[in-house]
């Protein structure tokens, strides 16, 4: 049987079931979503979701239930040689943080099972079901006529749009021979559920532990389970069968508490980290590749899986518009554009902490045992407690609410017309202050428009022009800033304007938008 459809979506992790979230919210798209396993994964895996995402499921008004079911961490310590070095005071930064850098200032710690589920459930609240038990055979492109999927139930598909969401493993990378270069690292890396009690750590607390023999992490899951990590030496390296008597002695010795009573593990594996990336994130018009399929790195800073649920939300709406309001193509070229630096950014910044944390070559060891402990107590701890500006810095690389398009192709034309203040933020910045609904742009009206008839008769263009894709706000913000902001249905800035230019605003907009068809 062969059937048609605008797109595939392959892998039903919580970056596919994202993009599937995201799209439907646009009921025109016709897309399908299948995946190899029976059911979402019953395994806590990436545990960590981070402020951004946070929005994102706020967007889909799911932030809510999210929070419920998860735990808020408070703080995280740092201990070295049994000693503790620094702890990060994380309820500082929901309680004292610059206002409206975020609604949602938390590190929480929530199963990726429990994502996953809460994701799915969405799609099936809106009539959409994942297919599973399929996978993908063969793959063939066929240029500018689109390309064939071949499933295992023998069915063939001809998707307008493929979107590899199937990890570091992707088949679809895989057949379309892409490359994926990187190195694996030399040290194995254990992770085990487990429950803890006398734990050095409270259930809203997470702490990492340097020694000579390697590098462990304590994380809560919740209640008084946690997720126990560490690095293995060599004698272990192919042991994919780690015991909880081999996970309880690491602990101890690293922690230097042999009183830790480690029970019950539900999950333990051993894996090799990797750090890696395609080159393009769009290939040959058709291919789009999100997540663990396009990128992989250590599992410092728990980015994974938040970065995978960016990749989705950026390039869904632009799918949707390409799709719905007659888009430019290259519009969608604006996905490659944007999240491959952010991912480029993000595996070269995990791979260098996580080298410092993990080498056994005798300078680094030495520098990390003796002298970063006193770094950390003496310099970065006092700086830490007296500077907003260092915790806000920390916060913002952390959440990932400080990640910024402002070098993408799409603002190439004009994105900016008029003279503003350095205060105002700038095409590509994030705008953190209204959680908009999705599906819109939205265009944020500073300029009173009773007091000048060239706004007004701006506005009147925008809302006869661009109606179906554009909302207007002219209510009271938290913020006030010159001219007015045209915020991206991402929560990016697309535009901004001091002097309410129709000619100028047409000429950007049409770069990348048909408007007769809109």
């Amino acid at each position: 049987m062969t059937s048609s459809t605008d797109i595939v979506i392959i892998g039903a992790g919580p970056t596919g079931l994202m993009l599937a979230c995201q799209l439907s919210l646009y009921p025109n798209i016709v897309f399908r979503i299948i995946d190899k396993n029976a059911s979402c994964t019953t395994q806590s895996r990436a545990l960590v979701i981070h402020a951004r995402s946070l929005e994102i499921l706020a967007q889909l008004k799911l932030v809510d239930k999210a929070l419920a079911q998860g735990t808020l961490a408070d703080a995280m310590k740092g201990y070295f040689q049994g000693k503790r070095a620094i702890k990060v005071d994380l309820a500082q930064f929901r309680t004292k943080q610059q206002p409206l850098n975020t609604r949602y200032p938390h590190v929480l710690f929530l199963e990726q099972s429990a994502t996953e589920q809460l994701l799915e459930s969405y799609l099936h609240e809106h009539g959409i079901q994942v297919e599973r038990n399929i996978e993908v055979i063969d793959i063939k492109d066929f240029g500018d006529a689109g390309a064939e999927v071949t499933l295992s139930n023998g069915e063939i598909l001809r998707p307008k749009y493929v979107c590899a969401c199937d990890g570091a493993r992707s088949i679809v990378r895989h057949k379309l021979n892409l490359s994926f270069s990187g190195r694996t690292y030399s040290e194995s890396l254990f992770v085990a559920d487990c429950e803890v009690d006398r734990s050095p750590c409270s259930t809203k607390e997470m702490a990492f532990f340097c020694e000579s023999t390697g590098l462990s992490g304590i994380f809560p899951i919740r209640d008084n389970r946690f997720r126990l990590i560490g690095t293995i030496h060599e004698g272990y390296q192919d042991d994919i069968h780690l015991s909880i008597d081999d996970v309880r002695k690491i602990i101890h010795t690293r922690t230097r508490r042999s009183d830790i009573n480690i029970s019950n593990c539900n999950w333990i594996s051993v894996y090799r980290s990797h750090h890696r990336h395609i080159t393009t994130f769009r290939y040959r018009k058709h291919y789009f590749l999100l997540g663990d399929a396009a990128h992989i790195h250590s599992p410092v800073g728990g980015q994974g899986m938040n970065t995978g649920l960016q990749d989705a939300h950026n390039l869904a709406w632009k799918l949707a518009y390409v799709l719905t309001h007659s888009a430019h193509d290259r519009l969608l070229d604006t996905y490659h554009n944007e999240r491959f630096k952010v991912a480029e950014n993000l595996v070269n910044t995990t791979d260098r902490a996580f080298s410092f944390l993990s080498s056994q070559y005798w300078l680094t060891r030495l520098f990390r045992l003796y002298i970063t402990p006193y770094i950390l107590r003496f310099l970065i701890q006092p700086i830490l407690n007296s500077s907003q500006r260092l915790r806000q810095y920390l916060f913002r690389r952390l959440s990932q609410t400080a990640i910024t398009y402002r070098s993408s192709k799409i603002y190439d034309y004009g994105a900016s017309a008029g003279q503003f203040h350095r205060t105002t933020p700038l095409p590509g910045d994030r705008f953190p202050y209204v959680i908009f609904e999705p599906c819109y742009y939205h265009f944020v009206i500073f300029e009173n428009q009773q007091q000048s008839t060239k706004v007004k008769l701006f506005i009147d263009f925008v809302k006869e022009k661009y109606s179906k894709i554009v909302r207007i706000h002219e209510e009271d913000l938290p913020v006030r800033f010159e001219g007015a902001i045209l915020v991206r249905p991402d929560g990016y800035i697309a535009y901004r304007t001091t002097v309410f230019d129709i000619n100028h605003f047409q000429a950007y907009f049409s770069q990348y938008l048909l408007f007769e068809n809109i």
